[in-house]
């Protein structure tokens, strides 16, 4: 079965240049064609319903038209409300590309420039054959977006915009969850007080966080959980303060006089007046006055409070941000999300409490009530993720977030990084600092994750000492003098732990595997074998288990007594928290059955 899009490229004068075609072909087994309603002929784009540019006709063939896409099918046109184009591609498949010029044009096709952008790409995705305008087109991991476009003397003169997903995660939710939770651990170590914050944020140069990243940022922002559940939140529960104010009022109807409102009244003769009622309680004790007015207290709730105008002063930073991103949008499925967003946080602003607080004058990043006070913590939480989530100077993910392409492979490497680290955490009872991740530079400006051992944990059962070290791309190699020894070649998992019951140590390996298989949306069986190679050859080792993005968790036992295993854990961003649980039970499990049987 074939899927294709047919672009007839045209300049600003109208003049067909030739088409680009797009296409795959895909086996009828596979699930990436079991959503795709065939099409038996060509179907011909009405520009004036489709909003696409006038010089810029597509004709689909099998290529679905949907309001919500999916990480299955590899080409499909995405329909948002603003009817703009958004052709949605997916990672790790092979496309065919092609550009057929149009010889009749009286024009020199050695000047123009096919596939500008594609052929610029960091990472080599396009391969064209010798002399030809005809090749293959893979983005591997890669996720973001680019252009089919064609330049003529340094000028771009034709351009159609689309977008790259993950086909491992979901993209428009678990990714964003990614990014979000990257930039989460990354605000957090502003709390911490070993980390050297003065040389480590750059605030003055945000290069390294792309309008892209800020993007996945408001997606993961906005999804229900986060702050529109925040904002439910608030709008019920919302922060005020008692404050005192004066109120005159007649002396009769005073209900709440303290001797400061009394010594008021006698301090201004203006307030008093004569009286010959010598049966008044005022009478002997004021010399015959009396006031006939007082300056009450009263005591009003107040919501113009610092912590209300952080959260007022954050919310239209966000707007001014998805203002500025407007800007510079021009693709459609991102600018229609944007839109939304832009809609939604002015529905927040307009509530009314908001127009009885004032502007903010400092943050009040000491306050007890933001750090602690539910509702309150999460807008501060979401205020540093954009303000500082991504502006450490943080080796491994600079490149990695720099352009529009992104590595997604290795965002859930250090994804799982974190999530193992605080698995483990969790099960001990432990906290993990910043001198037990990262490590400094010499100069003190950059910081790395810290390799080798990264914490020692204690495992705490009654009566019993067992101890926890966890590994981070450590090298286990051939060496009698090597307390981290392979007897065959030299391997490097991403992450191990050493469990040590009295005198023994038992080694369990984990792997970060973003790969997946293109049909069975498994782990992939050369990723098994690789876990073999790691609890054959690595001394000490009981286990070595695949973590990656997908459903089925699976064991492989060596025998009866099940200790000695290999196998797959699913781990997935925005979801991972049944995922942990259930690494965290394997784990504990392991331990105790160790335990019992050296006991």
């Amino acid at each position: 079965m074939e899927q294709y899009i047919k672009i007839k490229a045209h300049n600003d004068e109208e003049e067909l240049l030739g088409t680009i075609k797009l296409s795959i072909v895909l086996e009828r087994s596979t699930k990436s064609t079991r959503t795709i309603v065939d099409f038996n002929k060509e179907i011909k784009l009405d520009n004036s319903i489709y909003n696409i540019p006038s010089y810029a006709t597509l004709i689909l063939y099998n290529v679905p038209l949907v309001y919500e896409y999916d990480n299955k099918t590899p080409i499909q046109f995405y329909k948002n409300s603003e009817n703009n184009i958004n052709i949605m591609l997916l990672e790790d498949f092979r496309y065919n590309l092609s550009f057929k010029p149009n010889y009749k044009l009286d024009k020199e096709f050695n000047d123009l420039d096919v596939f500008h952008s594609l052929l610029k790409f960091e990472a080599r995705v396009l391969e064209l054959f010798p002399h030809s305008y005809n090749g293959f087109l893979s983005f591997g991991s890669y996720v973001g977006k680019s252009y089919f476009d064609i330049y003529e003397n340094n000028k771009s003169v034709f351009k159609i915009p689309f977008e790259v997903r993950s086909r491992k995660i979901d993209y428009a939710t678990e990714y964003a969850s990614m990014i979000g939770d990257l930039s989460k651990y990354s605000q957090s170590l502003i709390y911490e007080s070993s980390s050297p914050l003065s040389q480590l944020f750059d605030l003055d140069n945000i290069q390294d966080k792309s309008s892209y990243e800020e993007f996945m940022l408001l997606e993961y922002l906005f999804k229900d959980e986060n702050l529109p559940s925040t904002i439910e939140y608030l709008s019920r529960n919302l922060y005020s303060a008692l404050i005192d104010t004066k109120e005159e009022v007649p002396t009769s109807f005073a209900s709440n006089i303290n001797p400061n409102d009394l010594i008021d009244v006698f301090s201004n003769s203006d307030n008093l007046t004569k009286t010959n009622d010598a049966d008044s309680i005022w009478y002997k004790r004021t010399k015959g006055h009396i006031p006939l007015k007082i300056n009450e207290t009263k005591y009003i709730d107040n919501i113009d409070v610092p912590e209300n105008r952080f959260y007022k002063n954050f919310l239209e930073s966000i707007e001014t941000l998805i203002n500025q991103l407007l800007k510079n949008v021009t693709e459609g499925y991102i600018k229609d999300k944007l839109h939304t967003y832009k809609e939604t946080i002015s529905a927040y602003l307009s509530q009314r409490y908001f127009k009885d607080i004032g502007m903010m004058d400092y943050v009040p990043l000491n306050s007890q009530l933001l750090q602690k006070k539910e509702g309150y913590r999460d807008i501060l939480q979401y205020y540093l993720m954009f303000e500082l989530g991504f502006k450490l100077k943080w080796d491994e993910l600079t490149d990695v977030f720099k352009g529009n392409e992104k590595k997604v492979f290795e965002l859930y490497e250090y994804w799982c990084y974190f999530e193992l680290a605080d698995i483990i955490s969790n099960l001990c009872d432990s906290t993990i600092d910043f001198n037990d991740i990262f490590s400094l530079s010499e100069d003190k400006m950059t910081i790395s994750l810290r390799e080798g051992i990264v914490k020692k944990f204690n495992f705490n059962i009654k009566d019993e000492n067992i101890r926890i070290d966890l590994l981070y791309n450590k090298k286990f190699s051939k060496s009698k003098f090597n307390d981290y020894n392979s007897y065959s070649v030299n391997l490097r998992p991403d992450y191990s732990l050493i469990i040590h019951i009295g005198d023994e140590r038992y080694i369990t390996h984990f792997d970060a595997k973003y790969k997946l298989n293109i049909n069975d949306e498994s782990f992939k069986n050369e990723d098994v074998v690789k876990m073999h190679a790691y609890k054959d050859a690595i001394a000490d080792t009981i286990g070595a288990y695949v973590l990656y993005p997908g459903e089925k968790k699976k064991l492989y036992h060596e025998d009866e007594m099940r200790l000695k295993s290999v196998g797959a854990f699913p781990l997935n961003p925005g979801g991972a928290s049944e995922n942990k649980k259930e690494l965290i039970d394997f784990i504990r499990d392991k331990i105790l059955d160790l335990n019992g049987l050296i006991n």
